[in-house]
């Protein structure tokens, strides 16, 4: 008989273990007080082991709280020929502390079951994000994977293509009843016990605050403000009440709280999708949700021979060249009817691997003729394929030019700031924090990028739990970031003169 109760003496103290090793309280502003989990873990037992499974479906889930994170990237636009920075805007919403450490439970024993299923199933070599089974294994690793599977198919094959696809505000368009169904084929039944259900609703048809609405509603600073709590002490209680109910009583009066509404077509048919990105179920839920396109897809990918790869929404198939466009299209309408899911055009790649010229296996955009007329720069077809953070040309890899731009903008600003604290108005002496900027941004620290890069350039590495890990044995990696150091050194030096003339200029007045 399947066990319909996620919970067991083992699974708690092993999602128990794994938040007191990580040791990192929860401490960012919301509605409720930060949970001391080392203290009062017993609290959310209580609520998971009961065998009547009432006391989570009983439990009141408080509104999540929603922030749009601002990403600055580079990216090469085909039209203009050119790279162009533009800002990626991606909504989170945050559980509050308490809900956040029942969810993870959920997450943690969910997640168990899940990755049972695919290796029983046989299709768990496809599934590269959010797993906790994987021995240590990162993009790295990952990358590793394709760019060798890229190489065997050509040495097969004598050439490959290719294929990578982006899914389309992935978690924005989850189908509930076919998560809900997937959920319940995960762990073996056919519909979901009392428990599971509240928290698939809770995920489904979920209310949220939108915290730049909330402050601005209520003209707060926080910066301004004088021992916040939780963000219901800042509403004033001439509003209100003092009570946590009244000040929730005035949100949803005020419309603050918004909850998650059937989507409407332009035929007017209502369909119920989305599930919260930040809360900790989101990312097992986005890999229960297409087991079946998984296992699909990677047991067609045995008879016709090729590799599939998924990491959330990005999926990647390396596979003879012949095959590439009918992959395309099946993969697509599956995508699309079964899932009702789109596959961004914008960020799909089709890169074939073939010899070049003088014979070097390279990379060309699919859309360049296979046989190039006498003269013709074939340079210009080159077009290295991207995956994890990484790029591959057939012959040697990299890291992405916009990682690195990435870095590059992020030590000008922190070093930046470390000047303006060190030479600012309220700053006693002008002494700058070179050792934390060395730790931050440079090989001398123990976990930034720069060291990251630097184990992907090796042959193999120790990660952070001692395990030896492959590399991807790049010189090319190690040229990328033979400068880093100097640049670090050089913005230390340059803004370091520049603020010091201007503090001896403000004296001299």
């Amino acid at each position: 008989m399947i066990n319909a109760q996620l919970y067991s003496e083992e699974i708690w103290k092993e999602y128990s273990d794994k938040v007191l090793r990580e040791n990192k309280p929860k401490t960012y502003k919301h509605f409720d007080h930060i949970f001391d989990f080392a203290k009062k873990k017993q609290l959310i037992e209580h609520l998971v082991s009961d065998p009547t499974l009432q006391r989570v479906a009983k439990h009141a889930f408080v509104p999540l709280l929603k922030i749009l994170t601002k990403t600055p990237r580079y990216k090469y636009d085909e039209e203009e020929g050119v790279y162009d920075l533009e800002t990626k805007i991606r909504p989170i919403s945050f559980a509050s502390h308490f809900d956040s450490y029942l969810y993870g439970f959920y997450a943690y024993a969910l997640n168990k079951r899940y990755q049972d299923y695919i290796k029983r199933k046989g299709f768990d070599s496809s599934i590269l994000a959010y797993r906790s089974d994987l021995n240590g294994d990162c993009n790295i690793q990952f990358a590793k994977r394709a760019f060798d599977s890229v190489s065997m198919m050509v040495g097969k094959y004598g050439k490959c293509t290719a294929i990578a696809l982006d899914i389309t505000g992935y978690f924005d368009n989850i189908d509930h009843a076919e998560l809900k169904d997937k959920w319940a084929s995960v762990i073996g039944l056919k519909e979901l016990p009392a428990d599971q259900y509240k928290i698939f609703r809770s995920l489904t048809n979920y209310s949220y605050i939108n915290k730049s609405s909330l402050l601005k509603h209520f003209k707060i600073d926080l910066e301004k403000e004088e021992d916040v709590r939780t963000l219901l002490n800042v509403i004033p209680s001439t509003l209100a009440g003092k009570s946590y109910n009244d000040k929730f009583e005035l949100l949803r009066k005020r419309q603050l709280v918004v909850r998650n509404k059937p989507k409407i077509d332009a035929d007017g048919n209502k369909s119920y999708r989305g599930i919260p990105q930040g809360s900790p179920m989101s990312s097992v839920l986005s890999n229960i949700y297409l087991i079946n396109f998984d296992e699909w897809l990677h047991n067609r990918g045995k008879y016709m021979d090729f590799q599939y790869m998924r990491y959330c929404d990005d999926l990647l198939i390396i596979c003879r060249s012949e095959h590439a466009q009918d992959l395309i299209g099946a993969i697509i309408e599956e995508i699309n009817v079964r899932y009702k899911l789109t596959i961004q055009k914008k960020k799909t790649e089709i890169v074939e691997f073939r010899p070049n010229s003088k014979g070097k296996v390279r990379s060309f955009d699919i859309g360049a003729k296979a046989v190039l007329k006498p003269g013709s720069d074939e340079q210009r077809l080159y077009k290295n394929l991207q995956y994890l953070g990484f790029e591959f040309n057939g012959s040697s890899t990299y890291i992405r030019p916009g990682s690195l731009s990435r870095y590059f903008r992020k030590v000008k600003g922190r070093v930046l700031k470390t000047m303006m604290m060190a030479y600012g108005k309220k700053s006693v002496k002008a002494v700058i924090s070179k050792k934390q900027l060395y730790e931050r941004y440079s090989h001398s620290g123990e976990r930034n990028f720069i060291t990251y890069a630097m184990n992907a350039a090796k042959n193999s590495y120790k990660n952070a739990s001692g395990v030896e890990r492959s590399g991807l044995d790049s010189p090319s990696i190690r040229r990328q970031l033979n400068a880093h150091f100097s640049f670090l050194q050089k913005e230390i030096d340059k803004m370091s003169a520049g603020f010091a003339r201007q503090k001896k200029m403000v004296k001299k007045k």
